[in-house]
């Protein structure tokens, strides 16, 4: 029957025995979340992947201290024993599991919901995922009311990576409520195109703004050129002209100064020489202190590049940051000034409350420049910061597009208007899509390069009647994805704020990395009511994580049964050390720290109880790993993955979800 252990004892088992089992799950479920920045380029630390109010232990060690000590002790004659602990609880069901040398865990949360979402416009949702040595998946979907703020939203957003193809669709629509009493519209399109050595992008963005007073306005039209000698530059503009200003312009020759004043001098400064021709000039002198000015002019810069090489190269080279040689100082300033500006238009325009800007620009030959950026990176990094590998992986990437003429376009078309009726509407539409992108991975293979692993994702929201549901999914296709998170997580936690992370957790993640995880999977449900929260896991080999949780004693297994409002969790022992349990008795094993004043001790002999058995097959089906896909995953390496459920929510969410469900409960 239940101890009378005080509530605070009650509590160990929440703290403690549930804390073995979330840390194994939330490793080997959330290390996807965290290794996956690592893997496609990104940069997260630990910190941030698990920031939140979740309420978590900080090291491993913090949780071994807590699974002990045990409200029942059951002594068997063969070295064994089995620890349980009371939990009045009014969760409506709790099961853990653990089955050491299957490596498998689990664990069932499912209850009530009763004041959590009270007057939340969260109706349902759910979520699913899966890790395996194949990849990582997952979908989910949430349903809530229609908050009052939004009166129609429709997103819809896909995108996929493979060897065939690179491609970003997006589109997003809404009508919401807004309190703004001015009307306007702000619109915007254009497009980026980019290759190894060219870049062009074009587009237009104009904004009705009620701020900017009637009048004559402002406009500005810049237009820049290469010539074989040094570069051209032409500009038009109209603005208006204050008094304290007006003398530096209110004569030809004295606007002819002021320009050279302006421009002149950069020709001067890097050892060129400029001319400036005033096409059109005149200058409106008004009684209101405001005057008005309309320029022409151009300036032809010549022999100015060798000055820019010249001193660039010497700011290079002198700076103590870097560790560059003269010469290749001068190569990187080499590469600079060999950029061809093959188009450079710029126009602005801004009167009777709008604003209307449009611009041209196609830069080329600057793939050396690209690499040489990277020399700039490499040499700039003294502390080693930067592994030298991913700085080599760079510059071979950058090969390989140079190779394939890889090319990138994004496209983009939007507006957003306020409206007389206090209404905001948004209209939006964003396309990413690359051509040779086959070449671009033939290339890294022949190189020997590692390539992108296959990724499909989509998530799409959209209001009906008087909800709003959305839904997403993604699949990442990939080899070792666990290692690679596993292996992440370690480095963010020993490259942390305190410089390195301390000698418990180093010792679980390496036990954990040695354990060698197969498979995790997560599943949710979630109502207005009701919370439902299933996972579980499989590793290779446990055994070196189950000796990181108790230096007195080996654990082999977790059960849980519920009678009442009681949840009685069993940790069975196959190792009490160098107790002989045949013949011990409290004082015997009070040393352990399985052991307390008040925990209560069953000699071997004196007690006839039935315990629950560890649901091995049950963990299996679960995990998907029926006798019949063991047998196959020992005879055919190359096997399909347990299959993938997508993702709605991040994994790091879900695992905090999961620990706040277990830990969180309170008495």
């Amino acid at each position: 029957m239940p101890s009378d252990r005080k509530p605070d004892s009650r509590r160990r088992l929440k703290n403690g025995t549930r804390a073995f089992l979330v840390v194994l799950l939330v490793a080997a479920v959330g290390v996807a979340t965290i290794g996956l920045p690592a893997i496609y380029g990104g940069s997260t630390t630990t910190a941030e992947a698990t920031e939140g109010s979740v309420e978590s232990y900080e090291t491993i060690s913090q949780a071994e201290s807590d699974l002990d000590p045990a409200d029942e002790v059951y002594l068997n004659d063969d070295g064994t024993a089995v620890l349980r602990y009371d939990d009045e609880s009014d969760v409506n069901q709790l099961d853990l599991g653990m089955n050491a040398s299957e490596g498998l865990v689990y664990m069932l949360v499912a209850d009530d919901i009763e004041d959590e979402f009270e007057g939340e416009e969260f109706e349902e949702g759910s979520f699913s995922a899966i890790l395996d040595q194949q990849g990582f998946s997952g979908n989910g979907s949430l349903v809530m009311q229609q908050p009052d703020e939004v009166t129609d939203l429709s997103v819809d957003v896909s995108g996929e990576v493979s060897d065939e193809t690179n491609q970003f669709d997006a589109t997003a629509t809404g009508t919401f409520e807004s309190d703004s009493a001015s009307t306007g519209e702000v619109t915007t399109d254009g497009h980026v195109t980019a290759s190894a050595d060219r870049l062009e992008t074009a587009g237009t963005v104009s904004a009705e703004d009620p701020t900017i007073a009637a009048g004559d306005g402002t406009s500005m039209e810049i237009s820049l050129e290469d010539t074989s000698d040094g570069y051209t530059l032409d500009m038009a503009q109209e603005q208006d002209v204050s008094d304290w200003e007006a003398d530096r312009w209110e004569t030809r020759e004295a606007a002819e100064q002021t320009l050279q004043e302006q421009y002149g001098m950069i020709a001067m400064q890097m050892g060129g020489t400029s001319d400036i021709q005033i096409s059109e000039y005149e200058f409106e002198e008004r009684s209101s202190g405001q005057h008005r000015l309309t320029l022409d002019f151009t300036v032809e810069y010549t022999g100015i590049d060798a000055g820019i090489e010249q001193q660039l190269a010497a700011a290079l080279a002198n700076d103590q940051s870097t560790d560059m040689s003269q010469a290749e100082a001068e190569d990187v300033a080499a590469s600079v000034t060999e950029l061809e500006i093959e188009t450079f238009e710029f126009t602005m325009s801004e009167s009777d409350g709008a604003v209307n800007v449009e611009w041209e620009i196609a830069l080329a030959n600057y793939d050396e420049l690209t690499l040489a950026m990277l020399d700039v990176a490499e040499s700039s990094d003294m502390s080693g910061e930067i592994p030298q590998e991913d700085i080599e992986n760079a510059r071979a990437a950058i090969e390989a597009q140079q190779a394939a003429d890889l090319t990138w376009d994004i496209q983009w078309d939007a507006s957003v208007e306020q409206t007389s009726s206090n209404e905001l509407e948004l209209d939006a539409e964003l396309t990413s899509d690359t051509e040779n992108w086959e070449a671009y991975i033939a290339e890294l293979e022949a190189n020997d390069i590692e390539t992108p692993n296959d990724v499909t994702f989509s998530l799409t929201a959209e209001t009906d009647g008087d909800q709003l549901a959305v839904d997403g999914q993604f699949e990442i296709d990939g080899e070792d994805l666990a290692g690679q998170a596993i292996d992440a997580m370690a480095q963010s936690a020993q490259s942390g704020p305190t410089g390195s992370t301390d000698a418990e957790t180093e010792q679980f993640l390496t036990a954990l990395s040695e354990s060698d995880l197969e498979v995790a999977r997560i599943d949710g449900d979630i109502t207005s009511d009701s919370v439902r929260v299933e996972a579980g896991a499989k590793f290779e080999d446990m055994s070196k994580v189950t000796e990181t949780f108790s230096d007195t004693v080996g654990i082999s297994g977790v059960a849980t049964e519920t009678t009442d409002n009681t949840t009685s969790t069993y940790v069975y022992v196959d190792d009490m050390g160098d107790v002989d349990t045949a013949s011990a008795s409290k004082s015997d094993i009070e040393h352990l720290s399985v052991v307390d004043s008040e925990t209560t001790v069953h000699e071997a002999g004196d007690w006839d109880e039935e315990f629950p058995e560890v649901d091995t097959d049950g963990m299996r089906n679960y995990l998907g790993l029926d006798a019949a896909s063991a047998e196959e995953e020992e005879g055919e390496d190359d096997s399909d993955s347990v299959p993938g459920f997508g993702l709605g929510v991040g994994l790091a969410a879900i695992a905090g979800l999961l620990t706040t469900l277990v830990l969180r409960r309170r008495e």
